[in-house]
């Protein structure tokens, strides 16, 4: 297992994410024993303050999961340097965004634009994490610009090794 301080890095994410956006306690920590998931965490005195989990879904490819800051340092700059240090990673980089419905959404989205991703169009689901939630609307943002063959491929990539679903099952 993995060397983090996963408890304080999950309750940032459950306060940060609707109980929809992720799985519980035991299913979120049985993750650090996959190979292929990893979590970047930002600690000051001791203190998790954010923290960015992604997985190598391909092998040039790096798919962000969840990314936080704990709600009383946002805006001190913390989450731009765990998103930097994620980006010095080799490989593609993607991830979900919701759709561009409210300002919060438009500057999340603006905001990964300046880190250098792309907003791609493509009708996309999120798989449900739980029994019993329904799938969700989102986009995804990539480092690069996809053909539609190349998004097609990695979002089932993405279904089959993150949410262990196929795109049949959405």
């Amino acid at each position: 297992m993995k060397s983090i301080d996963f408890d304080n890095i999950y309750n940032i994410l459950e306060n940060s994410f609707e109980p929809y956006l992720h799985r519980g306690y035991e299913r979120q920590k049985m993750l650090l024993n996959n190979e292929n998931y990893n979590i970047i965490s930002y600690e000051e005195n001791g203190e998790v303050l954010g923290f960015l989990s992604y997985w190598q879904v391909e092998p040039n490819l790096l798919f962000v999961e969840h990314f936080a800051v704990n709600p009383k340092k946002r805006g001190s700059g913390i989450g731009k340097k765990i998103f930097n240090d994620f980006l010095k990673l080799d490989g593609d980089k993607i991830l979900e965004v919701e759709p561009p419905h409210t300002e919060i959404d438009k500057k999340r989205i603006k905001l990964y634009e300046d880190f250098g991703l792309i907003f791609h169009q493509n009708e996309y689901y999120q798989p449900p994490y739980n029994t019993g939630d329904e799938k969700t609307r989102l986009h995804i943002m990539c480092s690069k610009n996809l053909s539609d063959d190349d998004f097609n491929n990695i979002t089932k990539n993405i279904y089959n090794l993150v949410y262990n679903t196929n795109v049949e099952g959405i």
